[in-house]
């Protein structure tokens, strides 16, 4: 990489990850450590993979040279380092002198989780996560696209067509407590303590709301298409980001596609394909489509859709291996197309 006349190389950080290394690790985080060992093989576990992960991404250019520092404290327990009897779990502190214990048998969630695989658990300094897992039988015989866009999800179905799938509820939920938040950051200095409690208070209101919003969405989709393997692109919005465009870029950090994925991945199979060109590329006959007003057009052949509706179907091929010609192009793709 050249810079201003001056040749200069990017640094690729390496840490030690050898067996040995990580025993003799171990081994020095265990002196004068009072608590089960266990607590230390999840710190080890854990610092591994945040940092193999900003390796990957520091790589691929996504993030600085800034090591990641982790400001939330919380530790993992794997279910061989608890006993789980029933809806009672117990986990060591000291061995043989402390002891965790819960009982989730009264908790609001327990009629839907009934019959599930306790998970680990995510202890934090004031509250405990509980996960369950249990075996889904996926069939996954339909491909159907799927484009991500700011305000929308626009699905393309080979039977039913296109489906446009509205999210400025969630865009509503998110400015709404980012003006809260925001006016409040402006009063932060006139009174620390009070100001910080209420900006506590909101955070956590706009992280459950979207919360909330998604897990309701994904078994929207999950109902909405049964039998379906949902193929997204992979999105990257760190690369989507626009310099000197605030705006933009608050309004793209709304959206939480990776989310939308995750939870949807836990009813339904899911497929990624390459998002390079899926909104200006014709289908029909692969030419390079010109845009104007939300609307594409093909020089070549004459194809003319709407914009988020070609992207869906260019994914939806993508993932299921289809190529069009001839005949079945011409059936299967109109000169306009409208939303469904």
């Amino acid at each position: 990489m050249k810079r201003n006349g001056y040749e200069t190389k990017r640094l690729i950080p390496v840490f030690p990850s050898s067996n040995e290394f990580k025993k003799d690790l171990r081994s020095e985080l265990l002196k004068d450590w009072p608590y089960a060992a266990h607590h230390i093989d999840s710190a080890i576990r854990t610092a591994y993979s945040i940092l193999s992960s900003w390796r990957q991404n520091y790589i691929k250019g996504l993030r600085r040279r800034r090591k990641p520092i982790v400001k939330r404290e919380f530790v993992r327990v794997k279910t061989t380092l608890m006993r789980i009897e029933g809806t009672r779990i117990r986990v060591t502190i000291e061995p043989y002198k402390r002891y965790f214990e819960l009982d989730f048998s009264e908790e609001w969630f327990y009629e839907r989780i009934k019959g599930w695989e306790v998970g680990e658990l995510i202890i934090k300094e004031k509250e405990v996560y509980i996960t369950f897992k249990r075996d889904i039988e996926f069939k996954g015989s339909i491909f159907i696209g799927v484009d991500s866009n700011l305000k929308s999800l626009d699905v393309y179905h080979p039977e039913r067509g296109w489906i446009r799938v509205d999210l400025r509820e969630l865009h509503r939920i998110a400015e709404t407590y980012d003006r809260i938040i925001d006016a409040l950051k402006s009063l932060e200095k006139k009174a620390p303590k009070s100001i910080g409690r209420l900006l506590k208070k909101y955070y956590t209101r706009r992280r459950n709301r979207i919360e909330d919003y998604l897990n309701k969405l994904a078994v929207q989709l999950s109902r909405e298409f049964p039998d379906a393997v949902f193929v997204f692109e992979d999105l990257s919005k760190t690369r989507m980001f626009k310099e000197r465009n605030n705006d933009f870029n608050r309004r793209l950090s709304r959206i939480a596609w990776k989310k939308i994925v995750q939870k949807l991945s836990y009813r339904a199979p899911i497929k990624f394909v390459d998002p390079s060109y899926t909104s200006s590329t014709c289908p029909r006959c692969g030419s390079k489509l010109k845009s104007q007003n939300g609307w594409v057009k093909c020089p070549n052949c004459g194809l003319k859709a709407d914009r988020q509706f070609i992207g869906a179907y260019n994914i939806w091929m993508r993932g299921s291996g289809v190529t069009l010609s001839g005949e079945k192009a011409n059936d299967m793709l109109p000169n306009e197309s409208g939303g469904g």
